[in-house]
């Protein structure tokens, strides 16, 4: 499932930009013609008379110049609120390194990295699910070792040339939010993504609790089940640390 429209994305800025000052300028003209005669008015034979035109000529136009002034502030007041210079907005890959890996660390918080047959063989089931350059890792916890409590999954466009045309095309709030729209989560907040950057958002279904990211060349998520006893912050704390340790 993927969002209509990238808010972020520049060329949506740039229209919400430009928008008050194309209707400024309709406005403009319109007003321009309109006023035309009544800024000429129409001059007579008598010499006294011709200066008291040209006097009244010039005293009309100075009003539409300064309803000019008006409208044009008006556009500008309008637009303001819309020139972000924020990392939120403009496509993901303008944000950062664009040539990124992920390599997970070996323990994150209390939990280990699964490895073994066991690990192979849950990583097999679930890839087939995923898209092709996307990656899974599993961890688990000491007492419980082939017992997966959190999911790992991941793609850089160092890896996948598509991904890497998508954030250089879309915002990663629009990649994030996709992510979301995906796994039919619909109540995804926004947390601090912490010294790595890019948009992250936890939220939850009826099954699964999941933090995802998307940075200037990254997109991935933590995945666990609303039974295992995480919350959002706390999801989103190890998606932090996994993202610091894992991206390089």
């Amino acid at each position: 499932m993927s969002a209509a429209v990238d808010t972020h994305s520049d060329a949506y800025q740039a229209g919400q930009v430009l928008a008050p000052f194309i209707l400024a300028t309709i406005a403009l003209v319109i007003l321009w013609t309109a006023t035309g005669k009544w800024r000429r008015p129409k001059p007579v034979a008598v010499p006294e008379d011709l200066e008291t035109t040209a006097k009244l000529a010039r005293k009309r136009t100075r009003r539409v110049v300064i309803g000019t002034v008006v409208i044009v502030a008006a556009a500008i007041v309008m637009a303001a609120p819309n020139m972000h210079r924020s990392d939120d907005f403009g496509s993901a890959a303008s944000t950062g390194p664009t040539h990124l890996t992920i390599t997970p660390p070996t323990t994150l918080g209390s939990y280990r990295l699964m490895t073994g047959t066991q690990a192979g063989r849950l990583s097999a089931q679930v890839s087939g699910k995923l898209p092709k350059h996307e990656t899974v890792v599993f961890y688990t916890t000491p007492s419980k070792p082939t017992q997966p409590v959190i999911e790992v999954f991941s793609d850089t466009g160092t890896t996948d040339p598509q991904l890497a045309q998508e954030l250089a095309r879309n915002s990663a709030d629009h990649e994030n939010t996709d992510l979301m729209a995906g796994a039919h989560i619909t109540d995804a907040e926004d947390f601090n993504p912490g010294s790595t950057g890019g948009k992250m958002r936890c939220g939850k279904n009826n099954v699964e609790l999941l933090c995802g990211w998307a940075d200037s060349g990254t997109v991935g998520g933590l995945l666990s089940n609303v039974t295992s006893g995480l919350n959002a912050q706390q999801i989103a704390s190890l998606t932090r640390e996994f993202r610091n340790s894992a991206e390089h």
